[in-house]
């Protein structure tokens, strides 16, 4: 259990350090190629979900190490069918981040603290991610 609020913490602490630098970096890339008006909302829509798309397959690799390595059948069906692939551990990411939840895939054990977490610092970067972009918007809508 240890090493999962470790890792999970580790994610939370990289996950923002990664969002913030996209947000960051985005602002001062528009600057220097002298990007404006509403290509600079539909650019920073695209880069926030390539942002978003690099977090959850952190969060997926991580699931994937833990469930073949450590935290062994914590990726299970609700029929109890054990999930253990690269593939099923990226996508129970994409449910875990976005809140979505089908409940096909159901965390056992000490993973379910990264899960529970995961929701968590998905629903606070889809919010950031939001404001950031509802700023550009009301800044660069009308222009070109």
């Amino acid at each position: 259990m240890l090493l999962i609020l470790f890792i999970t913490i580790l994610l939370i602490f990289v996950c923002v350090v990664i969002h913030y630098e996209a947000l960051y970096r985005f602002d001062n890339l528009c600057q220097l190629m002298n990007i404006q008006g509403r290509i600079k909302v539909a650019a920073g829509s695209i880069w926030v979900l390539i942002a978003h798309t690099i977090e959850v397959w952190l969060f997926g690799l991580s699931y994937y190490l833990l469930v073949n390595n450590i935290e062994k059948n914590s990726l299970v069906s609700p029929q109890g069918e054990v999930f253990q692939s690269f593939m099923d551990s990226v996508y129970f990411s994409f449910i875990s981040y976005s809140s979505l939840g089908y409940g096909d895939l159901v965390p056992a054990g000490p993973i379910r603290f990264m899960a529970g977490t995961e929701a968590l610092v998905g629903l606070v970067l889809i919010a950031w991610s939001a404001s950031f972009l509802y700023l550009k918007m009301e800044t660069n809508w009308n222009k070109n």
